[in-house]
């Protein structure tokens, strides 16, 4: 089952790399899908998920499971300046390096990667899990790239923190607690849009890689691979054990370590491109760690199942 899914992934990667060389997934046809994927995909995956997910876990064990999503979100701004004191970051580098650790790639890359595994019933518990994610990046994140470019776009806004995907997770919550659930027909349609975001979201991906040149993103700064053997090793290794010795097994315990282990997300280098921000460390950043998980993430996937 895991060799199949592994093929499953590497032939959507492999498909959206060729595409982008041959000038079908230009630039602008993978940010539509992009938007696509996160916008209308996803947002569905987690509100159908919950006719999976209804008698996976009790409603305390889930509250639990929210609580340490939003602890972790909570401690890793500190985690993440502590790694760049230590690993001796330059001043000016900081913020970008900050975001490398809070950031993964969960969302995008994680839920489908988990759900390859675990079934699509993970998407709402991971959800919930990684509320803090967007509240902690159109907030403490949006604000520090700004600062550091010197523009005064860094307040919070509102419409943006209010993503189909957060208020899909949050209806989704409620549902879950209310004890409601769609109609089946509802479902099935929801469902039927739904299933396109995992070999979307890996073939967008593919074609993110093919946009750069495969030897200077290898050739960057040396600390980048640091930063790459920390998310997608040391990360993954530290949250199998604190979510082991908070009693949490099987898909809870799984899907936190998979989605937690994913590589940079690319909403860091889309929010320092918007604001000229250090984009080519931010864009070096995403798309090594995300070539350098290819060969991780079926070693993770072959440990968990």
């Amino acid at each position: 089952m895991i060799i199949v899914t592994l093929c499953k992934l590497l032939l959507a990667l492999t498909v959206g790399y060729y595409l982008n060389k041959k000038d079908i997934f230009t630039k602008d046809v993978n940010q539509k899908l992009c938007t696509f994927v996160i916008d209308v995909c996803l947002p569905l995956v987690i509100l159908t998920s919950l006719s999976e997910a209804d008698g996976a876990m009790g409603k305390e064990l889930l509250i639990r499971f929210v609580l340490v999503g939003g602890v972790f979100y909570c401690l890793l701004p500190f985690i993440a300046k502590g790694i760049n004191v230590l690993t001796r970051i330059p001043k000016e580098d900081r913020p970008v390096y900050e975001q490398f650790y809070i950031f993964g790639n969960t969302m995008y890359m994680g839920y489908p990667v988990t759900a390859s595994l675990y079934g699509s019933g993970c998407i709402f518990q991971l959800s919930i899990f990684h509320l803090g994610f967007d509240i902690l990046y159109y907030t403490y994140a949006r604000w520090q790239i700004c600062k550091g470019a010197g523009t005064t776009k860094g307040k919070l806004s509102v419409r943006e923190l209010l993503n189909p995907g957060t208020v899909a997770s949050l209806l989704a919550l409620a549902m879950f607690f209310g004890g409601v659930k769609l109609p089946d027909g509802a479902a099935e349609v929801c469902n039927f849009i739904g299933e396109m975001a995992s070999p979307l979201s890996m073939v967008v991906i593919g074609a993110g890689i093919g946009t750069y040149s495969i030897k200077s993103v290898f050739s960057c700064d040396r600390k980048l691979y640091l930063v790459a053997a920390i998310r997608l090793l040391l990360f993954p290794a530290v949250v199998y054990v604190v979510m082991t010795f908070l009693g949490f097994d099987g898909v809870l315990r799984g899907a936190a370590v998979i989605s937690l282990g994913m590589p940079v997300a690319a909403m860091v280098s889309m929010g320092c491109t918007e604001q000229g921000y250090k984009e080519k460390l931010a864009s070096a950043g995403v798309i090594l760690s995300t070539l350098l998980s290819l060969p991780m993430i079926p070693v993770l996937l072959t440990l968990l199942g």
